[in-house]
């Protein structure tokens, strides 16, 4: 069977979903990543004449943001669950780099207008290029790289590859997409088959959500509990709503300031973020201590006595109203202590007694 490899260039794609937002007339547009590179080879075995392919890894390069205002914690924490999402539910193997925002806010909107900062994006596109060239080594590693890019500067890749025997397509959006990959007598030897157009797509990579009326657990929802939203939970993760998110953020970035190491000034060069800004994934244990059950928030002490904040949203797999002092914990770290302030957390699962 011929072995198909899918190579995503998160970045591109990401900034380029309103074409196809706009081409869908859908309010609230989503590809649906399980069912992408399942449409994408169904896609190349149709324009190919190809018998059946073995999609035998998807790949997805990206980005996520580092040292930003603590106003958009959530934003940031959002962009690594997808990445989370994607490894854990459809096993696509994730590369993603950090962008330092220098304590600015993430989107360009959000800042001031006499702000020219620019966010620099590194090693994506190399190692996206790394990573077919590497497996283009590899015996019987994959026949076909399908390529979902858009930007010219993969050209030479595309090449290189085809020249050590391995077929490439590409896919690609008609709005963001170098001529190069479009042009049918294909000049420069980029590829096997006619480009894949994602507009031409829609239909088979649209994610159908389905609404559901959830409860919202926030001790500050007003009205109702029940809302409907198209949000997916994991098991034993709370719900809640989006007035209650953006009463989270504003009430936590205000917490985080005064109590945490977050609202230290950033000690920087020009152009270099330090390491300690650069969220851990590495999942810690400690103990729940000093809660403020009115204000939302509590902290956590690491067992080598480290101490962390934690707002009431950090919680994965727990109420509120169910923490106590003293339960254990396991946790992420988003930031590490400085001086005589906290650090503070990603995420926080409660951990059931063996009492």
């Amino acid at each position: 069977m011929i072995k198909l490899m899918v190579f995503i260039d998160g970045t591109w794609l990401y900034s380029n979903l309103r074409h196809l937002a706009k081409e869908s007339n859908q309010p609230g547009f989503y590809i649906d990543y399980g069912l992408f590179p399942i449409a994408l080879k169904n896609e190349l075995e149709k324009k190919g004449a190809l018998p059946q392919l073995d999609l035998v890894r998807t790949f997805l390069f990206g980005s996520y943001p580092v040292n930003y205002d603590v106003m958009d914690e959530d934003r940031a924490q959002r962009r690594k669950d997808f990445f989370s999402m994607l490894r854990e539910d459809y096993h696509y193997e994730v590369e993603a780099f950090p962008i330092d925002y220098q304590r600015r806010r993430i989107l360009h909107d959000d800042r001031s207008c006499e702000d020219s900062f620019t966010p620099k994006e590194k090693c994506v596109d190399i190692a996206l290029a790394t990573s077919i060239l590497y497996h283009a080594a590899i015996a019987d590693s994959f026949d076909i790289a399908l390529a979902v890019v858009g930007d010219k500067d993969y050209f030479p890749l595309l090449q290189k590859t085809r020249e050590v025997g391995k077929r490439v397509a590409v896919a690609s959006i008609r709005q963001s997409c170098a001529k190069m990959y479009s042009d049918r007598s294909d000049e420069k030897r980029l590829k096997d088959y006619h480009i894949i157009w994602l507009n031409d797509m829609i239909d088979q990579i649209t994610l159908k959500q389905q609404e559901a009326l959830l409860e919202c657990k926030s001790p500050l929802h007003a009205g109702e509990q029940g809302v409907l939203s198209t949000v997916r939970l994991k098991v034993g993760q709370p719900f809640y709503c989006d007035d209650c998110r953006a009463q989270f953020a504003e009430q936590k970035a205000e917490q985080m300031r005064e109590y945490t190491s977050a609202g230290l000034e950033s000690h920087q060069e020009e152009g270099r973020w330090e390491e300690s800004y650069e969220p851990d994934e590495t999942e810690y244990e400690g103990k729940i201590e000093n809660l403020k059950p009115d204000r939302g928030f509590g902290f956590i002490k690491r067992q080598d006595g480290s101490s962390y904040f934690f707002h009431l949203s950090h919680l994965q797999n727990a109420e509120w109203a169910a923490l106590e002092a003293g339960q254990g914990a396991r946790f992420t770290v988003m930031k590490e202590p400085h001086g005589d302030k906290a650090g503070s957390v990603g995420r926080v699962w409660l951990v059931e007694s063996d009492e």
